[in-house]
C-alpha cells in the first residue's frame, strides 16, 4: 500500500459516510461527534432496521428474555439529536474514488471527504438448502426472529457447525426445552479456535446440559419430509429428523460492492495499514471485513469480534480527526478479546490461542477453567470459563507484553 493512497493532506472534512449501520458503524459516527466533529455525518445500512446489538440475538432474544426491539442500541431521536443522517435499508453498491462519491442501490449518492467501510459479514448458508421452511442461520435481527419463531413449536432442533453462534443457539434451544443434536463436520469443535485441547472443554458442555453432539458428522443436505418436518442427509448416508435446522458455519465479510472500487481486498477482507486505512485516500475500514497490521502481535490479522469492532471504530474516528487536523495518525495495536455465554456458563478468549497451552486453574467435577497459551517465551493468550476477573487480568499482562513464566506464576496466585 502506497504512503500516497493512505495519506492526507485535506482540510477537515465536511462530510464522512459511514458504510455499515452496524456496531462498527454506530460506534464510528458516535465517536466523532463526542471528539467534536461538527460536519455531517451519513450511517448507512442496507437492513431497514436502526442499529442493533447482536450478542443478544442469540442468547435472550431466542430463550424468550428480549424481544427483537430490545437489541437496538439507540432511539430515531438519539440519531436527531446528534446530527447523523440515516439512510437505511438501501445498500450501498459502489465508491468512485475520483468524484469521491458513495452509490446506493437506490441511486442516491453521497459526497464524503472521509469514508468508513463496515458492512461487516454475513452467515455461511448451506449450499441446496436455501429457501426451505425452517432452515436457518443465526446473524441478524430477522435470522433471531424467525429462530425464536421456529422453537415455539419445535421438539427437535439440528444446530450444524459447534463454533460459539452454534453453540449459543443449541443452549438457547435447550433453555426452551427442545430436543438439540449438534453435527460437527470436525473431529474435535473449536480447535481451530481455541485449541483441541481447550475445544474438548467447551464441547462437552454440551452433553452436560442434555444436548446431542456428533462429531465428524458432515451434511451433505436437508429435504422436507410429509408433514412439514425436515430430514438433515449425513455425508455417511444417515439423516437427523428434526423440525428446525439452525446453520452456523462461518460467515462471508460484505466486499463484493467495492469491486472494481480501488479498494484493495485479499482472501474477502479489506486490507488496511496498521492505521486502518484502505487504499483509498480518506477511506477507512473496520469490523468484521478489516484486515490490518497488528504492530502488537508483528503480524496481520482479522477479527470477528465484539470489543474489536468497538476499540477499531473508535481509532479509525480518532485517526480521521488527527489527520484532517494535520496530526499523524495512532496505529490500532488491539489485543482480540470475545466472550460467549452459553448454559449459564461465560466462555471467553483474549489474545491468540496455540496447541501450547497449560492449564492453571481446573477443578474436578466443574466446567470453570483457566488457561494460558504460550507464544515462545511470551504469554499469547488465555481462555476461561466461569473466570472472569483472572482472565481480565490476563488481558492486561498482555497488554503489556508480560512473558509467560510472569504470567503462569500470577494466574496461579490468583
Amino acid at each position: 500500500m502506497s504512503a500516497s493512497a493512505s495519506g492526507s493532506s485535506a482540510p477537515p472534512p465536511p462530510a464522512v459516510v459511514v458504510v455499515g449501520a452496524s456496531l462498527g458503524g454506530l460506534r464510528t459516527a458516535t465517536t466523532l461527534r463526542s471528539l467534536g466533529f461538527e460536519g455531517r455525518i451519513t450511517l448507512v445500512g442496507d437492513e431497514p432496521h436502526l442499529p442493533y446489538d447482536r450478542p443478544p440475538l442469540s442468547k435472550e432474544v431466542l430463550t424468550g428474555e428480549k424481544e427483537p426491539a430490545d437489541a437496538f442500541f439507540r432511539t430515531p431521536e438519539f440519531f436527531e439529536e446528534q446530527g447523523i443522517g440515516l439512510r437505511l435499508g438501501s445498500p450501498a453498491v459502489g465508491i468512485d474514488a475520483g468524484a469521491r462519491t458513495i452509490r446506493l442501490g437506490n441511486g442516491e449518492e453521497l459526497e464524503y471527504g472521509a469514508a468508513v467501510i463496515a458492512t461487516g459479514a454475513r452467515a455461511r448458508t448451506l449450499p441446496g438448502a436455501e429457501g426451505i421452511p425452517r432452515v436457518h442461520v443465526m446473524r441478524t435481527l430477522d435470522d433471531a426472529a424467525a429462530i425464536r419463531s421456529s422453537l415455539e413449536d419445535a421438539r427437535r432442533l439440528v444446530v450444524v457447525g459447534a463454533g460459539f453462534i452454534g453453540s449459543e443457539v443449541a443452549a438457547s434451544a435447550r433453555r426452551r426445552g427442545v430436543e438439540v443434536v449438534v453435527l460437527e463436520a470436525a473431529d474435535q469443535p473449536l480447535a481451530a479456535a481455541v485449541g483441541r485441547e481447550v475445544g474438548k472443554r467447551c464441547a462437552e458442555l454440551h452433553g452436560l446440559y442434555g444436548a446431542e453432539l456428533r462429531r465428524g458428522a458432515g451434511v451433505a443436505g436437508v429435504r422436507e419430509m410429509p408433514g412439514g418436518g425436515l430430514a438433515v442427509e449425513l455425508s455417511d448416508g444417515g439423516e437427523v429428523g428434526c423440525n428446525a435446522v439452525v446453520v452456523g458455519i462461518g460467515v462471508i465479510p460484505n466486499v463484493e460492492w467495492l469491486e472494481g472500487s480501488g479498494v484493495e481486498t485479499d482472501l474477502g477482507a479489506v486490507v488496511c495499514d496498521r492505521y486502518l486505512r484502505t487504499s483509498l485516500p480518506d477511506v477507512y475500514a473496520v469490523g468484521d471485513l478489516a484486515s490490518w497490521d497488528n504492530p502488537r502481535f508483528g503480524r496481520r490479522m482479522r477479527v470477528e469480534h465484539w470489543t474489536n469492532t468497538v476499540e477499531q471504530a473508535v481509532a479509525a474516528a480518532r485517526n480521521i480527526l488527527n489527520v484532517s487536523r494535520g496530526d499523524d495518525p495512532s496505529p490500532y495495536e488491539g489485543v482480540p478479546y470475545f466472550w460467549s455465554d452459553q448454559y449459564g456458563h461465560r466462555l471467553q478468549l483474549v489474545g491468540l490461542a496455540s496447541e501450547d497451552v497449560v492449564f492453571v486453574d481446573d477443578p474436578p467435577g466443574e466446567p470453570a477453567l483457566l488457561a494460558l497459551y504460550r507464544n515462545g517465551d511470551r504469554l499469547g493468550g488465555a481462555f476461561a470459563i466461569d473466570r472472569v476477573g483472572p482472565l481480565m487480568k490476563m488481558r492486561g499482562l498482555l497488554m503489556r507484553g508480560a512473558g509467560f513464566d510472569e504470567a503462569l506464576e500470577f494466574a496461579s496466585a490468583l
